[in-house]
């Protein structure tokens, strides 16, 4: 069993919703190890969760101040998020779809906190209904200048990694090159996947059952895969 990545409480081991977990008693958090999920998610998906973690700070849970680099916050002294697999603290924020998450940029495990967790079902629940665009989008304004260095770019020569316009200097590993369809909102016609197979259905009765598992995965796969 393992510390909680957030209270540091020891959690328990579970194998709900196809996909093992721990979680903590305590304050309600759960941990996906990372060796697990990149079993059923694939090596390139998680290659590409970590890629995106890299770099970026982590939440303190006390005060919600930004901490990277030390492992408790300077501002309230409370101990950073820290994997409870390898140690790395603090663990990088990422916002996919919107759904906050932790993770672990050594290990790729993800962790959640009892709001992530909602976060989760309800982006769950909104997408569940539509279609959904997984490809980066761009709006063109009338300038158009690299989110990195400020220099101006072309849209036709520049690249575009969360939203955000490049040059081929500055553009993220995984960025995409930008073409006129990275402007529209239309959506993809593919939106059921096998494993997304039988989870709609629990959604639809009001999340009976556990649905976390399924939930988190089908994100990830919606927005890497």
């Amino acid at each position: 069993m393992s510390a909680c990545p957030f209270c540091h409480e020891t959690m328990r081991p579970t194998f709900l919703g196809g996909l093992p977990r721990e979680e903590c008693g305590h304050c309600g958090s759960v941990w996906f190890e990372g060796e697990a999920l990149t079993k059923v998610m694939g090596g390139s998906v998680s290659d590409a969760l970590v890629r995106r973690a890299k770099g970026h700070p982590g939440v303190c849970k006390g005060c919600q101040a930004k901490v990277q680099y030390v492992p408790e916050c300077p501002s309230c002294g409370t101990p950073a998020p820290s994997c409870p697999r390898c140690g790395h603290a603090p663990l990088p924020v990422v916002q996919v779809l919107g759904v906050t998450v932790e993770v672990c940029s050594d290990c790729a495990g993800v962790a959640l906190d009892p709001g992530e967790l909602q976060q989760l079902q309800q982006a769950a629940a909104q997408y569940r209904d539509s279609p959904l665009d997984v490809r980066p989008t761009f709006k063109l304004g009338r300038a158009t200048a690299c989110a990195e260095c400020k220099r101006e770019v072309k849209p036709r020569y520049g690249f575009v990694w969360e939203e955000a316009l490049y040059c081929g200097s500055c553009a993220p590993e995984g960025s995409a090159p930008f073409t006129e369809e990275l402007t529209k909102a239309e959506p993809s016609s593919e939106m059921s996947t096998p494993l997304m197979s039988g989870y709609t259905g629990n959604m639809a009765a009001g999340y009976t059952g556990d649905t976390t598992g399924p939930a988190l995965l089908w994100l990830f796969r919606r927005v890497f895969g």
